[in-house]
Parts: C-alpha cells; structure tokens; sequence
C-alpha cells in the first residue's frame, strides 16, 4: 500500500536549532537545515541508496518600533538521485534521473505581542502539526495533505493568535479556499483540530478536517489523530495512534494507522528506534507492514541517519 508522507511530521526528530550567522542593528539571519541518506529494502528484495530529502533554510527577523517585529523564511529540498539494484537473478543496476532541488517553502510576515501574528508565503498550514500519532522518520498515511482540498504546502495568507494556552489560526488560500482552526496546550496534554473548504468551478467542494491530541508524561509520549477528507465526491478517513518512549539517547516508537479510500480499506503497522550518536547527529531503523484490501500485504525496512545543522 503506497504511503504519503507527511513533510512536517517529524514531532521529536531532534532538530537543532539554526546557526545564527549575522546580528546587526536588531536585524538577525540564521541557516540551519539537514543532510539525511537511507537504504530502503521492500517485500521483494529490491534495496534503494538515496537521499531522503535533505534541505536547508534561511530565517531573517528584523525588530521593528512598537513590540513589531518582521520576519522571513525560506527553505530549499532535494529531491531524487535515487540509486537502486535488485537482488534478483538479473541483479540489474539502475539509476535515477530526477535529481534536483526546489523550493519547499517561502514566505514573509509581520508579528506584534498583543495583536498576533500575519503570514504570507507558500508554507505549511496548522492542519499538517496536527498527525500527533506519528513519531517515524520514514512512514505515515495521511491523506490530509492532499493539495486539491486545500491542505499541504500552499501559498497562502495566514493569521494567528494566542489566547493564553490557546491559539487560532486563520488562513485564506486563494478565493476560493480557507481555513480555520487551533490547539489547545495545558498540563502536557496538546489538542487541536484543523478544518479546510476549497470550492471547485463552484460546482463542488472538496473539504479536509483532521483533530489531534498528544499527552507527554516524563520518557513517554502517547498521540492520537482522526482525519477526514473528501475529494471530488470521494471520501477518505483515517485514525492513527502512536507512542514514543525516550531511553537516553536512544528511543522506540511505534504506531498504527486505518485508512478508508471509498470502500478500500487499509492499515499499517510501523515500529522503530533512534539512536543520536552526537549532538544532532542521528541513526534510526525503521519498519513498516501494510496492506488494503485490494492488495497484497507489503513490508518495508529503512535503515538511515540523518545530521543537523
């Protein structure tokens, strides 16, 4: 069962913070991002070398009169430059072509203490923080970021407010598309809920919603998450629930996820560990058992790493 993962769902991946690199008259630009590589080994053998989506970005924030503060971000991926050979009889080689990099996000804004905060660019929506359920570097059925209802990265503008422990966001995609919702934070426990409508020729809608909570107790992080989208008349669910304990520098994860495509049903299995071998420095195996009823049961085993910057 083929996986869409989501960009955003690296809940405790261990990201270090950016380098900052000048600071001049309240003026400040940092870099930061990742290099990441894994070997991938499926159901038949096959074994892939590739990059796993390495990137890096550029944070600038400029403090302004009057508690205003302006603020940029842009963040560039790689994508391809897959090497791949089976271990068949053939034990042909062959290689990708798709090598490449692209802009993944890129926006600007405006943020005041009392008034909130103004977003525009291409970016991530709240919707795409709120898969609380999944601690895995490589795996994760969600169907929410789907672009034609409104979710995933878009251009958009974006406007949030805190409230005490509790925020709302706004955004406008294009005229025909918005989206609405928040997260609620107290005692360890985080909920939030997410909820897009993308009008199409103004013959139909296509709508997303999707809630989560996570609750951290000490080692032990334990999420859940429900999401619902309907696209061109067809409906996709889908429940997941997931746990991550820490063990020093090392950790263990696992989660579990239903999906319903119209009347095709699906579920995965995903269980892994981590280990950081220095600061910001990680490895990680992970596997992954899936299957729907329209196709065989498929298992997956990732072994990668990955360093911040």
């Amino acid at each position: 069962m083929k996986k869409t993962i989501l960009a955003s769902a690296i809940l405790l991946a261990g990201a270090a913070n950016a380098a900052e690199v000048y600071n001049n008259d309240n003026t400040t630009i940092s870099l930061g991002g990742s290099f990441r590589g894994n070997v991938v080994i499926d159901g038949s053998d096959e074994v892939n070398f590739q990059d796993a989506g390495s990137r890096f970005d550029i944070k600038a924030a400029k403090t302004l009169d009057n508690g205003l503060k302006a603020f940029g971000q842009f963040e560039v991926k790689y994508t391809g430059g897959i090497a791949t050979f089976d271990d068949t009889e053939t034990g042909d080689d062959r290689f990708g072509n798709t090598d490449g990099l692209y802009m993944n996000s890129a926006f600007v804004g405006l943020e005041h203490d009392v008034y909130g905060k103004v977003t525009l660019g291409k970016k991530l929506g709240l919707g795409d923080a709120l898969v609380m359920n999944d601690f895995s570097y490589e795996n994760g059925n969600y169907n929410f970021e789907k672009g034609s209802a409104g979710s995933g990265t878009e251009d958009q503008l974006e406007y949030t407010k805190s409230f005490g422990a509790a925020k709302v966001v706004v955004g406008l995609i294009d005229q025909d598309t918005y989206a609405l919702g928040g997260t609620y934070d107290v005692s360890g426990l985080t909920l939030g809920v997410a909820y897009t409508m993308k009008s199409v020729d103004g013959a139909s809608d296509n709508s997303s919603l999707i809630a989560g909570a996570q609750y951290a107790l000490d080692a032990l992080t334990v999420g859940v998450q429900y999401q619902t989208v309907e696209v061109s008349d067809v409906e996709t669910s889908g429940f997941g629930i997931g746990a991550h304990y820490a063990l020093g520098q090392a950790s263990v994860y696992a989660m579990y996820d239903m999906v319903e495509v119209a009347d095709v049903d699906g579920s995965e299995i995903v269980i892994g560990a981590d280990y950081e071998i220095a600061k910001d420095v990680k490895t990680y195996v992970e596997f992954n058992s899936s299957d729907a009823d329209d196709s065989d049961s498929d298992e997956t085993l990732w072994v990668g790493g990955r360093v911040y910057f």
